[in-house]
């Protein structure tokens, strides 16, 4: 089976340089020093000390392990809600969905590429030579048939996740020629794409993580990152 991740290597070819790379700093290491070791002995008993918390250390200790308890249950309850709380696709971001994964599964160069950038976007991949190579990667001969898509997990981008949305989309356009700052994302969503194929017999199956944006006076395009990878 063709993984629908390997067909979309070359669709974020360039997502590194733009949001994934970076510098870090090594911490220079410190100088070791030995702790102060205290012994205590005691001349009555060759047994070692032992330490009882009072009455009120206690009480304290007891609440701080039943505070410790609930915070964890708490952050356990909110990441079970985040994940099953899903809100309703625009119809017209879904039919984008399913163009852009029917032309995964059918080596449509053409049609993946008009379901992730504008016309001009594509125009400008196209004079630089960018598409021709996309091309040949994505036509290697081996389609299949989708023949179920399902939508999961889908959640409305917020304010500060659609502004790296618009800077991913605007990275791309300054690459291919336009304005740093030619697109405006209104809106969009992060979600996961359940795909299924059925050929000769057997059922082939593949889960990704999308983002699909509302660009002022273009239309809803794929960015085929999950949300993860473009905010980390």
């Amino acid at each position: 089976m063709k993984k629908f991740a390997l067909a979309l290597i070359l669709c974020s070819m360039l997502t590194c340089s733009a949001f994934s790379c970076g510098s870090s700093e090594k911490n220079s290491s410190a100088k070791e020093s030995s702790p102060a070791v205290t012994e205590i002995t005691a001349e009555s008993s060759s047994e070692p000390a032992t330490t009882t918390l009072g009455p009120k250390a206690a009480e304290m200790m007891e609440k701080a392990k039943s505070n410790l308890k609930k915070s964890l249950e708490k952050a356990k309850n909110e990441h079970s809600a985040q994940l099953h709380n899903t809100d309703e696709m625009d119809t017209e971001a879904n039919k984008v969905v399913r163009q852009f994964a029917e032309a995964v599964f059918s080596d449509d160069a053409e049609a993946m590429a008009q379901a992730m950038y504008p016309p001009k976007m594509l125009e400008g991949m196209k004079a630089c030579g960018e598409y021709d190579s996309f091309s040949e990667s994505v036509n290697d001969g081996e389609t299949m048939p989708l023949t179920s898509l399902t939508v999961r997990y889908c959640v409305r981008l917020k304010d500060d996740e659609k502004a790296l949305a618009e800077s991913y989309i605007n990275f791309f356009a300054k690459e291919y020629g336009l304005s740093s700052n030619e697109y405006t994302v209104t809106e969009g969503y992060s979600f996961m794409a359940d795909m299924e194929s059925r050929e000769d017999g057997s059922v082939r199956s593949d889960a990704e993580g999308l983002i699909i944006i509302n660009i002022a006076n273009e239309g809803w395009k794929i960015i085929p990152i999950s949300l993860s990878e473009l905010t980390k």
